[in-house]
């Protein structure tokens, strides 16, 4: 299991959310921007809105959706 990284990958989301989707689907083509994923291995990611930031981790990703465990270091699930 490693933490993978990846210099500021960015998107927006491809439609609303709520506090407890477990999955997103970035923006068509933009899911590259993040890291592949294989096996145990998970990336963070910061989710933005115009008043707070929620922490995911994201322990999957095929092509633009990414399946994420939410409100991570401290944050809570917007």
């Amino acid at each position: 299991m490693s933490v993978l990284y990846s210099n500021n990958p960015y998107s927006t989301l491809a439609g609303a959310i709520n506090s407890a989707a477990t999955s997103i689907t970035v923006a068509t083509g933009e899911g590259s921007r993040s890291p592949a994923i294989s096996g145990t291995d998970y990336f963070y990611l910061t989710l933005s809105n115009a008043t707070s930031n929620e922490i995911v981790k994201v322990s999957a990703r095929s092509s633009d959706t990414m399946t994420i465990v939410r409100g991570q270091d401290g944050t809570t699930a917007q």
